[in-house]
């Protein structure tokens, strides 16, 4: 495919490369130092503070049963999203943020519409429903608009710096993978069920920055090598996850 060919002329010519069709490719991971399978579908304003608000909610100790959200906008984005076919992969996507929690009673409903009048100009809705103390309801809304270029384009310059940067720290794809997670509805590859909650995917950037940087401890110098491991297929992601929790617990 075209993400093959680009991300193996990257390794080539020593430059990085980001691809950013997560809708139409499916991306084909080479063995190069510097091409990385990171997540499909940028995470951006709306789906990003629903993961953090999610995040909250289950740190007060309330379980989230409905999160009903709706976003609507008029740019070009949107209308290739009048396509079924496009839609379906997009709506896919945005349902899967919440997977890695396996949360079997969360009932997570997304609708989109195009509203050309309104342009790039993007305004979304979510409620979220959860259960509290003997099953007592508690409901939250809330209501966003923000120009939908000034949500994404940041994040697609962050990525194309952090694997750069990474690249050149010798980082491994799996800690690439973990420190971009934050950037991706449905992150992949090296982060594929990485904890979707916005913190603790901050938390992971974080931890690989120490780890290139020379500042971390004998604890995630192991780690590394699990993640080694994981990479030269001597383990498996399932056995390299239980050591991980071994050596936090």
């Amino acid at each position: 495919s075209q993400n093959t060919l680009s991300s193996t002329l990257s390794e080539v010519f020593d430059v990085s490369y980001r691809s950013a069709s997560s809708l139409k490719d499916k991306f084909a991971p080479v063995n190069t130092d510097r091409a990385y399978l990171l997540g499909t579908d940028f995470k951006a304003g709306q789906t990003k503070f629903k993961t953090a608000a999610v995040e909250y909610i289950r740190a007060l100790g309330l379980r989230p049963k409905v999160i009903a959200s709706s976003n609507h906008l008029g740019n070009n984005d949107m209308l290739n999203l009048t396509s079924k076919k496009t839609v379906s992969a997009k709506m896919r996507v945005k349902s899967d943020i919440f997977g890695p929690w396996s949360e079997t009673q969360l009932d997570h409903q997304v609708r989109v519409m195009y509203t050309p009048y309104i342009g790039d100009e993007k305004r979304d809705v979510v409620e979220y429903t959860s259960l509290g103390f003997l099953g007592c309801p508690h409901t939250m809304l809330t209501y966003t608009r923000c120009m939908d270029s000034v949500l994404c384009v940041p994040l697609m310059i962050d990525v194309t710096i952090w694997c750069d940067y990474l690249a050149r720290k010798g980082a491994t794809s799996t800690q690439v993978g973990r420190a971009t997670a934050y950037l991706f509805k449905v992150p992949e590859g090296g982060a594929k069920g990485v904890d979707p909650g916005f913190h603790r995917q901050m938390a992971e950037l974080e931890e690989v920055l120490r780890a290139v940087s020379g500042g971390g401890d004998g604890g995630k110098e192991q780690v590394d090598v699990i993640e080694k491991g994981v990479e030269e297929g001597i383990i498996t992601k399932e056995q390299a996850e239980k050591l991980r929790g071994l050596m936090t617990s």
